[in-house]
């Protein structure tokens, strides 16, 4: 019978919400995107707005306009 080899994930995506939180101005969904060496980056979905933030950014969040993103997502596939 064949061993089957444990291969370790690339990523990891620690995401953490409460649906009431959505409704209220100002809330957002925090995803944290983790590679193998660690900490990728954050990502903030809000009402109208995608965030994001490097793991070695003291700045704070990039906002990326939804039009901006689709173009990137759709170079991607």
């Amino acid at each position: 019978m064949a061993r089957r080899r444990h291969i370790e994930p690339r990523y990891k995506i620690d995401m953490a919400m409460q649906a009431w939180d959505l409704a209220k101005a100002g809330s957002a969904l925090t995803i944290k995107v983790h590679g193998r060496e660690g900490l990728l980056g954050t990502i903030e979905i809000g009402q109208g707005s995608f965030r994001w933030r490097t793991a070695r950014s003291r700045s704070g969040f990039k906002r990326i306009r939804w039009r901006r993103l689709v173009e990137k997502l759709d170079e991607i596939a």
